[in-house]
């Protein structure tokens, strides 16, 4: 599948950050994947493994399956790097994320109640972040977010892609690649234009509010609220994120 956006190639242009979810060994907390994501368990925490099974259609490395408890409604867990590492501030070029998932087709797992947070964000929960632009999925029905503790949320239902169910919901089964750019520059200094795309297709846009200065990670939450226990598996196959830095303007000769 074809990128959209250049990412930068060198740190002196910005920063690309890129996680397979490929390791060495059982997930423990603190060491999950090449660049040792920790976790935060939601009430109680469910199991994280590397992918063995690699499908025809899969990316080479695997990644990694998000199993809730079953011990109570609403259990899942955060996987998330440090807190508050990134920030959204403009640049000429954007930045952005990207990150392929799958509610994976074994005995027992449902896309209804079967929900995430992916993105750069700050909730380590099942309520919404207070800052950060990122994908919700509330039983598979895709969402786009840009919240701001300081400005305000604003919200942009998926719409239009085929390769999801009635343009807005994730399949059983079948793998989604999810692209989200920001560029320009908002009243707060921060990025104006974010878009979403869904497997190479857009799929909603809005123009953010968030401050140059309110802090994010990235981060990928999974729960489940179907009002019992209930073990619900999602898979994470790599994530992305790309920032291009600005050149300070040259001083006069």
């Amino acid at each position: 599948m074809a990128l959209l956006t250049p990412r930068p190639t060198s740190p002196a242009e910005g920063l690309h950050f890129v996680e397979n979810f490929v390791g060495n060994g059982v997930i423990t907390t603190n060491l999950i994947g090449q660049n040792k994501w920790t976790t935060t368990a939601i009430g109680n925490a469910g199991t994280l493994t590397y992918l063995t099974t690699i499908l025809a259609d899969d990316p080479p490395g695997g990644g990694m399956r998000m199993l809730t408890a079953a011990t109570a409604n609403g259990d899942g867990d955060a996987v998330h790097m440090l807190a508050n590492n990134a920030r959204f501030r403009r640049s000429d070029k954007g930045g952005g994320f990207a990150v392929r998932f799958r509610y994976p087709g074994i005995a027992g797992n449902v896309i209804a109640a079967n929900n995430f947070y992916i993105g750069l964000h700050t909730t380590v929960t099942a309520t919404a972040p207070t800052d950060g632009i990122l994908v919700q999925s509330l039983g598979g029905v895709l969402t786009l977010r840009a919240d701001s503790a300081d400005h305000g949320d604003l919200t942009q239902a998926f719409a239009g892609p085929d390769t999801l169910t009635s343009g807005t919901t994730a399949v059983l089964d079948v793998p989604h690649q999810i692209e989200v750019h920001w560029s320009g520059e908002n009243g707060q200094g921060g990025p104006r234009l974010v878009e979403a795309f869904c497997d190479n297709q857009p799929a909603g846009s809005l123009y953010a509010v968030i401050d140059d200065d309110e802090n994010a990670t990235p981060n990928i939450v999974h729960w489940q609220d179907q009002g019992a226990a209930q073990s619900y598996e999602l898979d994470v196959h790599w994530f992305e994120w790309w920032q291009f830095l600005n050149y300070p303007t040259a001083p006069a000769v």
